[in-house]
């Protein structure tokens, strides 16, 4: 059985009064009695558990005391011979201050909904929620719309104008909570929205990145999930508006050449990593081609780079796409690292200057982007 887990919250006034540390106590099903519950921080670059306990009389209780509020998760393990199969897990995640939380699950519906009390913190997370939230699901709304038009219906003139509306949504939900976290810089939220904002898909420049940051009070600043994000920011390599990481990499042919032979003065080149297992990226190649195709003549470069382990399998690859663009393998992942990549396919493109410029060209948004240059 597949457990989702939705968070309903309940404003408390009465049981906000402050305590010398923090006490979270959870009342759940008698059935799961006995079973083993973990705190974990995630608010910090490694997530990590801090604390364990087990149901006992249909309640679980952890206590403890955190300087700044934090941003933890409930593990509650139904098989606890089991911890990784999805549907023995009931979490859920919370801020937690010095005060008295208390999270009382109902299980009267199809799936567990735990409500949570007693955390101001929490509280005004779940407010900006609210605000943020409908933003969210009319982007989603909007990207499904897209999906729709690009893989279904094959109507690329609208995928493209979809792609365009997705961005312009998601760059007004950044804005909301950039708006936030200026308004709000010594509250936890804002450091965790600072983290939202500066991670790897992230479209912001390093100094945009910085200044999320340095808008933080001192006390966040210098908490451990302020540093956290500190550590993060200064780990960057890729960010919008600077250059790409060049590495020497091995060619079809067996020759060594540079990233850097395949970006060109006068024209826009997209890097492209992926891999012949991967599904989603060969499923991208042909309308890569028919782009590039368009768009060459006027100054689009290409040039993509495999992750294959072994190499030939990255040669049949290449033999069954026919790709008209530069290749090369990094079978050792070096430039997928640096790069600090999660997965394939994964797009940056650069300027003629070799500056990046977006950090998600893929589909519509390929397109967009070259209408915008060179239409």
């Amino acid at each position: 059985m597949k457990y989702i887990l939705f968070i309903a919250f309940i404003l408390s006034v009465v049981s906000c009064a402050k305590h010398d540390g923090y006490t979270l106590t959870g009342h759940v099903p008698e059935a799961w009695e006995g079973k083993p519950v973990f705190l974990a921080l995630d608010d910090t670059n490694q997530p990590h558990f801090i604390d364990s306990t087990k149901i006992s009389g249909g309640k679980f209780k952890f206590q403890g005391k955190f300087e700044v509020p934090r941003y933890c998760t409930i593990n509650i393990y139904l098989d606890p011979n089991d911890r990784q199969t999805r549907s023995k897990i009931i979490n859920f995640s919370l801020f937690i201050d010095s005060t008295a939380v208390e999270a009382t699950c109902d299980y009267s519906g199809k799936h567990p909904v735990f409500q949570i009390s007693g955390s101001g913190t929490q509280t005004e997370y779940q407010n900006y929620l609210s605000e943020i939230q409908p933003m969210e699901d009319d982007r989603s709304k909007t990207f499904y719309a897209y999906g729709e038009a690009y893989y279904s219906t094959k109507d690329l003139a609208k995928a493209i104008d979809l792609a365009k509306l997705v961005t312009e949504k998601r760059l007004a939900i950044r804005e909301a909570k950039m708006k936030y976290l200026k308004a709000h810089p010594e509250s936890a939220i804002s450091v965790k929205i600072a983290q939202e904002l500066s991670d790897r898909n992230s479209d912001l420049s390093l100094k945009e990145i910085e200044g999320l940051f340095t808008s933080l009070s001192p006390e966040m600043q210098n908490s451990e999930m302020g540093q956290a994000l500190r550590a993060t920011i200064q780990g960057r390599q890729v960010f919008i508006g600077g250059a790409f990481i060049d590495m020497e990499l091995m060619a079809p042919d067996g020759s060594k050449k540079k990233i850097s032979d395949f970006v060109k003065p006068g024209c826009t080149t997209l890097i492209e990593f992926w891999a012949s297992w991967c599904s989603p990226c060969r499923a991208e190649i042909p309308h890569m081609r028919n782009t590039y195709s368009k768009y060459h003549p006027k100054g689009l470069n290409i040039v993509s780079i495999s992750i294959d382990s072994e190499p030939k399998n990255w040669h049949q690859a290449m033999e069954e796409e026919k790709m008209p663009w530069g290749q090369l393998i990094d079978n050792t992942k070096a430039a997928f690292r640096a790069y600090n990549l999660t997965g394939v396919p994964s797009s940056i493109l650069v300027d003629e200057k070799g500056k990046i410029i977006n950090v998600n060209a893929r589909g519509g948004w390929l397109d967009a982007a070259m209408q915008e240059i060179y239409d």
